[in-house]
């Protein structure tokens, strides 16, 4: 049998242990409200899980006329799309780029040139020309507007004496050129494009030599030009002429450089580039017809979205993060862009995409489509676009305690969990009275 010692131990034993249970318990029930009630937090970094690749390299190519095609992806630096694109196809007045490219490369816009032969001489009468004359004298300046804008034959020609001499020599300088540019099936024989079975180039090569022409700015600008005026010589009147390309391609939008060319109405090119939606491409058409040109442009500028690889930085309406909502029912407010952003960065590299988000300070109530915050996406770091973030959800005005980013459910399951709390630590202390009563 127990002595009284023993038997004071065990019960001193006991009620120690069940003050550590309740201390304990208080303690949880304490901490799992505090978790609940505690000021929501909000995720305000970018969710670059959204950012998901795009552009099908396998993507089905539309019906086109031209019988040489390409597109050229300026900003992955290679071809995403062919049609026949080694076939050997006579460029004609797409030449002309090259022979700007060179003139302005080697001389100076200002610089005198003595014309040596006459358009009559040239035996260009029957193609575009801007009737030179032998003997008159012109700049440089007005030979290129007159061989990129009028696409004059008799233009080219003369630029190409006064760079290298000769035909022949200036000839050589364009071959050795665009071999350097990694071009193997492509022979020039002449400045301007005139016919001849030994002038050739394929639509492979032609974009390869469309995006290194124009990446001299000053030929860019050029070929935009809407018209030009060439002043009064001691031998020739006033000339005015309009720009060829820009007329050929008046109804498409987003065009920043380019040239036509053309034998006959059903034998016709073009070389252009293009920026749409951040994507810069370069388009070739080799033996297309004066009449499906411009909408064969518009298919493959279109196409040209899907097939070039690239990313989705986020859709319209996608859930870029989230902000905090002061004084509301809910004190945190999921954001969504309010566009659609594609990019196209080099070499594929999705580490060169980042998305600043700045959110603003906002208050209950809130509705759903309000500005809520900007941001901005930056390609290799530079801004490539910008926008708004828009509130996904409604919000509507909180209790005392929303003032303290408290949601209205918050406060609520808090004081539930309180009540019950007290509930059980009250049962606990009857139970423990009723148990020293018993005894």
């Amino acid at each position: 049998m127990r002595s009284d010692d023993e038997i004071r131990r065990i019960i001193i034993k006991k009620k120690r242990r069940k003050a550590r249970i309740r201390r304990a318990l208080f303690a949880a029930l304490l901490l799992i409200v505090l978790l609940i009630i505690l000021p929501s937090r909000a995720d305000t970094s970018f969710e670059r899980d959204l950012i998901q690749p795009y552009g099908n390299p396998e993507a089905s190519a539309p019906e086109l006329k031209a019988k040489g095609v390409a597109i050229y992806s300026l900003d992955l630096d290679r071809h995403v799309y062919e049609k026949n694109g080694g076939e050997r196809i006579d460029p004609y007045s797409i030449t002309k780029i090259l022979t700007c490219y060179l003139a302005l490369e080697k001389l100076d816009p200002d610089k005198i040139v003595t014309i040596k032969k006459s358009n009559s001489e040239l035996n260009y009468e029957d193609g575009a020309h801007i009737n030179l004359i032998k003997g008159e004298e012109l700049s440089v300046n007005d030979l290129l507007h007159g061989t990129m804008l009028a696409s004059a034959n008799d233009a080219a020609y003369a630029l190409a004496i006064a760079v290298s001499g000769s035909e022949k020599e200036f000839a050589n300088l364009m071959n050795k050129t665009v071999e350097e540019w990694g071009c193997e099936n492509t022979h020039f024989v002449n400045p301007n494009g005139w016919k001849n079975k030994e002038h050739y180039t394929t639509a492979h090569d032609m974009a390869i030599i469309t995006a290194k022409c124009f990446e001299n700015e000053k030929l860019r600008a050029l070929s935009m030009e809407k018209e030009y005026t060439i002043a009064p010589t001691s031998k020739n009147e006033e000339r005015e002429f309009i720009n060829v390309f820009r007329k050929s391609t008046s109804q498409i939008g987003n065009i920043d450089c380019g040239k036509t060319g053309s034998w006959t109405d059903d034998d016709c090119s073009i070389v252009l580039e293009y920026s749409e939606d951040h994507l810069n491409g370069a388009i070739v058409l080799l033996r297309d017809s004066l009449k499906k040109r411009p909408n064969d442009i518009k298919k493959l500028m279109k196409f040209s979205h899907e097939v070039t690889p690239g990313f989705t930085v986020a859709s319209e309406g996608d859930i870029a993060c989230e902000s905090r909502v002061k004084g509301g029912a809910k004190t945190v407010v999921p954001l969504a862009m309010d566009k659609t952003i594609h990019l196209y960065p080099k070499n594929n590299n999705k580490k060169q995409i980042k998305v600043e988000i700045e959110t603003d300070k906002l208050e209950a109530p809130l509705a759903k489509g309000s500005k809520a915050g900007t941001y901005k996406v930056m390609l290799d770091g530079e801004e490539a676009e910008s926008g708004e973030l828009l509130a996904a959800e409604d919000v509507e005005k909180g209790w005392i305690f929303s003032k303290l980013y408290i949601s209205n459910n918050s406060a609520v399951v808090g004081a539930v969990i309180m009540l019950l709390a007290l509930l059980l630590l009250t049962l606990l202390s009857k139970t423990h009275k009723k148990n020293n009563s018993a005894r």
